[in-house]
């Protein structure tokens, strides 16, 4: 599971990479425009600053689309357009035949598109870097207007003679200059608003999924999405399955395997047994040891409880016989499981306090499927049912095993064996 910073840094890579593709279409588009409509400018000049600033960027979005040096692409790629765009101003400057006045009082509208894209990139200081660049610029183009012998300084100069004029007014620079680093702050400002909003939406991204962990993924979006209510000390009385499972003879093997061998094993049979769960809509209550407490229903997403949990006790069956098809290739012993379903109300909610908060099935419902699937030892049984669940889906072909006795339990109910529907007979009994 990534991290928040992880998932973080990918969106920032693919806000730069954007940002560079933009910057590609951009530089393309300006030359083909002086090219077209700069009637005195030259081919060659442009092409020649174009095409290798074109290529350098591209290498530069090869490096960032693999996750290569992403910073310090993204600056280059700043530095590289601005350092490529600006002497465009300069060749139509020189294709109007214009005093340098006309330097200043044209401004440098590449320079503010370029500030606007840098919003894509998620990095506040990027807008902030550029906006320091172009200030620097334009102040160089005042210098350079300034020391043009045709330049003189104008009080209240129409338009025309602003724009097209030998005349400079420096409060209408001084003016331009305040709107570009307003324009800057702005856009800084957007962009650290959505850096925090995307960093937001990446933790909200892990903390779904870190409850995948715990509930399959409808269950994991319920939680996540909760109102406030939800997420109190609390709860409510629901018509719940519970599937306990447990390995047989699992301290034995742990004496055979040893630790390290022991916890992999372990970590597979949880991990292939959890997915099954999942796959049926089930949750995980918790881990015991090599035992698994998952309920369905808890929280109100699926339909038919019991249905859903004997389909999984038949899969985790499935899945067990997987299992031990490796452990045979490895010419490893096969393990047996059992696994009991019982169904009933039980209260569902979250246990402890408001700081510390674990979503838990309290009651008998909970007890009694713990000792329906220790009856597996009795019957020689696999999976047993209680009759609440074998009344609840009735199209599943059962066969009784009585009421054998269960430890602390007054009036045992009548237990079943679910019937594999891939060959139409009672399951082989496993040895407990």
């Amino acid at each position: 599971m990534r991290k928040t910073a992880d998932v973080l840094r990918d969106r920032e890579a693919k806000g730069v990479a954007l940002f560079i593709v933009l910057e590609i279409v951009g530089l393309l588009a300006l030359a083909t425009g002086i090219l077209l409509f700069v009637t005195r400018s030259a081919p060659l000049p442009v092409l020649a600053i174009v095409l290798p600033a074109v290529l350098a960027l591209g290498g530069l979005l090869i490096l960032v689309r693999r996750r290569r040096w992403v910073g310090l692409a993204g600056h280059v790629a700043i530095v590289l357009s601005i350092l490529v765009t600006g002497p465009f101003l300069f060749l139509e400057w020189q294709g109007t035949g214009m005093a340098a006045a006309y330097l200043p009082k044209t401004g440098y509208p590449m320079g503010l598109v370029l500030l606007v894209l840098t919003a894509t990139t998620l990095q506040p200081h990027y807008p902030a870097v550029v906006t320091l660049l172009l200030t620097v610029f334009h102040g160089i183009l005042v210098f350079i207007a300034l020391d043009d012998p045709a330049t003189v300084l104008a009080q209240l100069p129409t338009w025309q003679e602003h724009v097209m004029g030998p005349a400079l007014h420096l409060g209408r620079v001084a003016n331009e200059m305040a709107f570009l680093a307003a324009t800057g702050g702005i856009v800084t400002f957007s962009t650290w608003i959505a850096r925090r909003t995307v960093l937001n939406a990446a933790r909200l991204e892990q903390a779904t999924a870190q409850l995948s962990r715990y509930f399959s993924p409808d269950v994991a979006e319920r939680v996540a999405t909760a109102d406030p209510d939800f997420l109190k000390p609390g709860g409510s009385r629901r018509f719940v399955a519970v599937v306990v499972s447990d390995i047989a003879g699992f301290t034995a093997l742990s004496g055979t395997l040893g630790p390290d061998a022991t916890l992999r094993f372990l970590a597979d049979y949880q991990k292939r047994m959890t997915a099954v769960i999942f796959d049926n809509g089930g949750s995980v209550d918790k881990y015991v040891g090599d035992g698994i407490l998952a309920t369905f229903g808890a929280t109100g997403t699926v339909s038919s409880p019991c249905t859903q949990a004997v389909r999984a006790a038949h899969e985790m069956m499935r899945a067990l016989a997987a299992i031990n098809a490796d452990r045979a290739a490895a010419g490893e012993s096969a393990i047996a499981h059992r696994i009991g379903v019982h169904a009933g109300e039980a209260m569902v909610g979250n246990v402890g306090t408001e700081e510390r908060l674990e979503f838990t099935v309290i009651g008998d419902v909970v007890n009694l499927a713990h000792r329906i699937e220790q009856a597996c030892k009795i019957t020689g049984d696999g999976v047993l049912l209680s009759r609440a669940v074998v009344d609840a889906c009735p199209e599943r072909p059962v066969v009784s095993r009585g009421r054998p006795d269960l430890p602390g339990v007054a009036l045992p109910p009548e237990l079943f064996a679910p019937v594999d529907p891939t060959d139409g007979a009672a399951p082989p009994r496993e040895g407990g």
